[in-house]
């Protein structure tokens, strides 16, 4: 039998069971207003306040309620509790995942050729590094928010985030994004010049820090790191001086004297020109400058290619070599 005439059999036998080609189930999509309703409705577990959500008049969320549970044939919201039935609270994971999934897919496509980018930061870089050099990224529109903790790329809360990520971190944010590395600088000692005076004579050593006043961000564990890199044994369980959370705390104490930080040439460069910190040494040599971590530029694989996004990333770059 040709070929032709196999088609001709199959749609003819098709006719005959009517049965539906592949893809007419696809015809039998819920409207987005129904799923709307109903995705606010599980948000709040109200009609009114699902209406209040949307904006819209409390009848018509019930209508449009009433619709899809008729369309589904299943029963998604008990009639006496006004809570989701199981189905219902299913349903509810699901749609709601898509309509996000839609929403920032939409969004992409209408910044992916915008210059503004909104960038996270941790404190630390934001204020003394990045912050002060905003007026030298020409090419983009960027807006810099410092906060402790990294964004929410899934629900698009930014474009891009920049962390010290430390060895063991490589996989906070997931695999839905990117990782560029711009800068891993090593780390040294910093205090205040007073401060640095009063103790200098009694520097001969590494564990000879362990005397004076440590100033810590999180932990101890950026000082115990480094202690380890000197190759001093026996570190103490519990190290001395002030916990302060954040970098650029912790090197506010220093500048005026309450202590001593660990730090880089990125967060300390302006604060050494301006004789405002200066790096301790021991009286002979010098200590070792082990490199604890990594400056990462993180964004979505949807956006690494954006034009303001790829503006910055070379700016990043071509910023952190004039450290080199």
């Amino acid at each position: 039998m040709c070929a032709s005439n196999i088609v001709c059999c199959a749609l003819h036998s098709m006719e005959q069971k009517r049965v539906k080609p592949m893809g007419m189930e696809s015809k039998m999509l819920p409207s987005q207003a129904m799923l709307k309703a109903f995705d606010a409705y599980g948000r709040t577990m109200g009609i009114r306040s699902a209406a209040k959500l949307l904006d819209v008049d409390h009848a018509v969320v019930s209508r449009h309620l009433n619709s899809l549970q008729k369309l589904v044939g299943v029963e998604l919201i008990d009639r006496s509790t006004r809570m989701l039935t199981p189905e219902g609270e299913q349903y509810h994971c699901r749609i709601s995942s898509a309509l996000e999934e839609i929403s920032n897919a939409t969004l992409v496509l209408q910044r992916h050729l915008s210059e503004e980018i909104l960038v996270w930061c941790s404190p630390g870089i934001a204020y003394h590094w990045l912050g002060p050099r905003l007026a030298q990224i020409k090419s983009v529109d960027l807006q810099l928010r410092p906060s402790d903790r990294s964004p929410n790329f899934r629900s698009n809360e930014a474009d891009g985030d920049i962390r010290y990520i430390r060895p063991g971190d490589e996989d906070l944010y997931g695999g839905e994004v990117r990782v560029m590395e711009f800068a891993r600088p090593m780390v040294f000692p910093f205090a205040s010049p007073d401060y640095a005076a009063r103790i200098s004579s009694q520097l001969s050593e590494p564990r000879d820090l362990l005397q004076f006043d440590l100033l810590h961000e999180e932990s101890d564990l950026e000082w115990r790191g480094w202690f380890e890199h000197q190759g001093v044994a026996d570190i103490p369980e519990s190290l001395p001086g002030a916990r302060l959370w954040q970098a650029h705390q912790t090197l506010d104490a220093a500048r005026s004297g309450r202590g001593i930080a660990l730090a880089n040439d990125f967060l300390v460069q302006d604060m050494l020109a301006a004789g405002q910190l200066v790096r301790l040494s021991p009286a002979e040599g010098d200590f070792v400058a082990p490199v604890l971590g990594a400056y990462c530029f993180v964004t979505r694989k949807d956006r690494w290619s954006a034009h303001g996004v790829a503006r910055f990333r070379n700016w990043l770059i071509s910023s952190a070599k004039e450290l080199d």
